[in-house]
């Protein structure tokens, strides 16, 4: 679940920077660091959630 989070949200950055007018390159490395926080963010989320649901 984690990684479909991550994911979609670099997805949807990507197309935003590139049709902003940014090269694809540029556009995937400036949304790396986010993409990571949202990721860690997203894995911590789901061990809580599991963790009330026992």
């Amino acid at each position: 679940m984690a990684a479909l989070a991550a994911a979609l949200w670099f997805v949807i950055g990507l197309v935003q920077r590139t049709r902003a007018g940014a090269a694809l390159a540029d556009a995937a490395v400036a949304e790396l660091p986010l993409t990571l926080a949202v990721f860690g963010i997203a894995v911590i989320w789901t061990l809580l959630r599991q963790g009330r649901n026992r």
